[in-house]
């Protein structure tokens, strides 16, 4: 089936598996999808998929449970600066860079975005398989919120940027932003991502805050100077790692907690820097947990340095991976 908007929104939509229904009423679109026989989940390409200010588009699916994976066959960048929204999981791909502007809401189950391709075939076969050695995604920026009820958000493209005014949230579930070439969602939380390929120049910035039960960025160059809050009651929960093939910068602060313990944070890379403004902060009302600093190139040595598990703050300085060390 196709449908089309005039003024903008999402267009020429086609289920390849599945179905969906369009209903336009106003300035909001809203998509009702059935999951394909036997499976769990939708296919939709669509040849254009933005979300202006002032309106919203929503997928109603059987379930919670369910996903609505959405893949853009144009060569327009999507632009949500409106309220994109679902009961259930949403996947997002456009290969030419996806926006979430700011003012924009992002409320859905579970959500990822990606500016790596998938392949029909993996999505109809709802596998979770972002890009190859021929296409390299565009950019994907984030200055709005977006939360996650019930899973996970995952960012991925060769640049992630999240800016100041962002909130990203996935309060029953992980916040991952993956910047490479070749990305696999295989299960839920930082277990369940694999980053096969990852350039040198695939670059993670987040301004903002990014908060979850546990909380990873993974990147060929990685800086942090927002906020990133970890904590929870499951078994990952408290736990971030901000990994970088090549330079880790951070300058912003990282609170990991879990449930009265403290939690767990892992900064590594090839070249680690902890800037003046840096607060690592792994303590707990009923015991501390753990800060390690370091990791060797691609973090392939995730010993590091052993940190005190207090707040941790540093002077402007470089961590050696090799010989990095806990400072005051």
């Amino acid at each position: 089936m196709g449908a089309g908007s005039a003024w903008g929104q999402a267009s020429g939509a086609v289920a390849v598996y599945g179905q969906a229904r369009l209903l336009q009423q106003g300035s909001s679109l809203v998509v009702t999808t059935t999951n394909g026989l036997g499976g769990n989940h939708s296919v939709i390409n669509w040849q254009s998929f933005s979300v202006p200010a002032g309106s919203a588009t929503r997928f109603d699916q059987p379930s919670t449970s369910s996903t609505s994976i959405n893949r853009v066959m144009g060569n327009d960048p999507s632009a949500i600066y409106g309220t994109l929204s679902s009961n259930g999981r949403l996947v997002l791909v456009n290969p030419s860079g996806i926006a979430v502007g700011a003012g924009a809401v992002v409320d859905t189950a579970a959500f990822t975005a990606s500016t790596l391709r998938m392949s029909e075939a993996d999505a109809i076969a709802g596998r979770l398989v972002f890009g190859d050695a021929l296409t390299s995604g565009g950019t994907l920026a984030v200055d709005g919120s977006i939360l996650a009820r019930s899973g996970d958000v995952v960012l991925i493209a060769p640049n992630v940027q999240v800016g100041t005014q962002a909130l990203v949230q996935a309060p029953n579930g992980a916040t991952l932003l993956a910047a490479g070439q070749k990305v696999e969602i295989t299960g839920r939380g930082l277990e369940g991502i694999r980053l096969e390929v990852q350039a040198p120049a695939d670059q993670v910035v987040n301004l903002g805050k990014l908060s979850g039960d546990a909380v990873g960025i993974f990147a060929g160059q990685l800086k942090h100077s927002g906020l990133i809050q970890a904590s929870g009651i499951s078994s990952q929960s408290g736990k971030v790692i901000l990994s970088a093939g090549g330079d880790n910068i951070v300058d912003g602060k990282v609170i990991a907690k879990a449930g009265d313990h403290g939690g767990s944070i892992d900064v590594l890379g090839q070249r680690v820097g902890l800037m003046a403004g840096a607060a690592l902060d792994a303590s707990g009302e009923s015991g501390g947990g753990s800060i390690r600093v370091g990791g060797d190139y691609q973090g392939a040595n995730r010993a590091g340095a052993q940190c005190p598990a207090h707040p941790h703050r540093l002077g402007q300085h470089r961590l050696q991976a090799a010989n990095s060390r806990c400072g005051n």
